[in-house]
């Protein structure tokens, strides 16, 4: 399925919710509580309007700079939103033109943590907003382990768009498991056993010999990481007490060596090494396949409901996290943000216009529970832009109404737009099996991933990596990537033997591996020794 870590897959994330657009009550339901005036974080009670200018960009949706929406803004907050989406393809080099001429906008977003976030911060592009955060309800609430990973010399220059901390778990044809009276696998070796097995005893019952175990695509994507343990997040630690990246630790070892032997029994897609993602998703939900992936959101509806018309008695369901040797058992959890909302330092000289804009984010972030989302609470209506407007309500739930976008406030509240984000307080309180998906057997299979999540993700891991920046990593870090999952590509389909595993790590080492190594640990020595 298009996940929405892909490039374009953030369209699917079909929460029943987007934008609106009436005038300000501040005694509506769920109304943001203003700190008082004299407080650090609190905009100047004041009738002047602040123009803020907004750079964002954008995967198909782009509202128009003069629109209800912001006109909506401009009434409540007494601002007046001066946007520009950019298509997301080409949103890096124009950010990097931008940034070079010091002409930077009030409102920037920044789609990834790269080397250049980092040069602009530590050169004084970007306004510090350490004293400012405790003030708002929605950047309060941030966990400290999401606003390390992109601080700059201690200081934070920009506030997280949300994004769950749900990554992948696999998934596996629960009717295929039932026609051959197989249970569901804990380990990697009952894992292979079930994959086998899906390739030569005919689980779909038409007697022909056409379904194998694990779908696989180009990259070995998924990974079929069944755990933190076996994942490419930083777990393991090499003889020197070092973290070091999964990619090349003892459990990913433990996944190659499966997919190797599965590939041997025809249990693995043939072709995957020159398979794209939208292929693999096709493999699997074509019916071929019994293995693959899901998450609770992001997912594409339009799959699970077409593999069902194919065949109706499909079920597809999570598989447990394994507990692994350490007896760990949970998944790794994802950043927990997508992209990052940072203001000019030049607003340094303006402290009633930075908190302008930090209300108006604050308003835009708010949590509201899914059975809230309703046109009698005044503020999901307005954000909405309105029932009839900006949104219907379909069987009981907020859907936007496509080609409203420019009429929705929400669009234009400095953060990332499409779709609604608040900041929500857990995983658990998305509810996206109610919110995102409409089909009762869709809804069935998500409500299914979540209840496993719940149940076994007993030791969820932070990647460390995460709050430390390398500068080897920043510059080499795609390349050297390619390089492994090249070899271990090779590996699955026997034209690399696993017996040179850790010969491939030594060529990984040598080509830049150990310096990034060395600098992520580096990093979190120090960061430990700072506290």
């Amino acid at each position: 399925m298009k996940l929405s870590w892909m490039t374009k897959a953030a369209l699917v994330l079909a929460l029943p919710t987007v934008m609106a657009a009436c005038a300000k009550d501040s005694s509506s339901p769920g109304a943001s509580t203003q700190p008082n005036p004299s407080d650090t974080g609190t905009a100047a009670q004041t009738d002047k309007t602040y123009d803020i200018g907004f750079m964002n960009f954008a995967y198909t949706i782009f509202p128009e700079p003069n629109s209800k929406g912001v006109d909506a803004i401009k009434q409540k907050f007494n601002a007046n939103i001066k946007s520009q989406f950019i298509l997301q393809s080409d949103y890096k080099e124009k950010l990097n033109v931008i940034m070079a001429s010091g002409d930077m906008p009030d409102v920037v977003a920044i789609m990834n943590l790269d080397s250049n976030y980092y040069k602009w911060a530590k050169q004084g592009a970007f306004l510090p907003l350490d004293d400012y955060l405790s003030q708002y309800e929605t950047f309060n609430n941030v966990p400290k382990s999401i606003y390390d990973q992109f601080r700059v010399n201690g200081n934070i220059y920009s506030i997280p768009m949300y994004a769950p901390t749900y990554t992948f778990s696999g998934t596996i044809r629960k009717d295929w498991l039932d026609k051959l009276n197989l249970k569901m696998p804990t380990n990697y070796k009952e894992l292979l056993e079930v994959a086998i097995a899906f390739t030569k005893n005919d689980p779909d019952g038409n007697n022909k010999n056409d379904t194998y175990g694990f779908a696989l695509g180009e990259n070995i994507s998924p990974t079929h990481a069944m755990g933190a343990y076996w994942s490419p997040a930083w777990y393991h630690k090499d003889a020197d007490g070092n973290f070091i990246p999964g990619m090349i630790g003892k459990g990913r070892m433990e996944v190659i060596e499966t997919l190797a032997s599965a590939y041997k029994e025809g249990a693995v897609t043939k072709d995957f090494a020159v398979l794209n993602w939208a292929a693999t998703n096709k493999e699997f939900y074509s019916g071929k396949a019994g293995i693959f992936i899901g998450t609770p959101s992001g997912m594409v509806e339009e799959y699970y409901t077409g593999l069902l018309k194919v065949n109706p008695q499909a079920e597809v369901v999570p598989i447990p996290f394994f507990v692994a040797p350490d007896g760990s058992q949970g998944n790794i959890n994802a950043r927990g943000f997508f992209g990052l909302t940072t203001l000019s330092a030049k607003l340094k000289s303006d402290p009633d216009k930075v908190k302008k804009i930090l209300e108006i984010l604050d308003y835009g972030r708010q949590f509201i529970p899914l059975e809230e989302r309703t046109p009698a609470n005044e503020q999901f209506d307005w954000i909405m832009g309105g029932e009839g407007m900006g949104y219907e309500m379909v069987n009981g739930l907020a859907a936007p109404k496509a080609g409203e976008e420019s009429n929705t406030p929400i669009q234009y509240m400095l953060q990332r737009h499409e779709f609604w984000k608040p900041w929500a307080p857990n995983n658990e309180a998305n509810q996206f099996s109610k919110a995102a998906y409409t089909s009762p057997e869709m809804q069935k299979f998500i409500a299914s991933i979540e209840n496993m999540e719940k149940e076994y993700n007993k030791t969820p891991y932070n990647d460390p990596s995460y709050t430390v920046y390398s500068e080897t990593q920043a510059l080499k870090g795609a390349e050297l990537d390619k390089y492994l999952l090249g070899e271990q590509t090779k590996m699955i389909s026997g034209q690399r033997p696993i017996a040179d595993w850790d010969k491939m790590i030594q060529e990984w080492k040598d080509r830049g591996g150990a310096q990034i190594i060395k600098e992520v640990n580096d990093g979190l020595k120090e960061a430990a020794a700072a506290k």
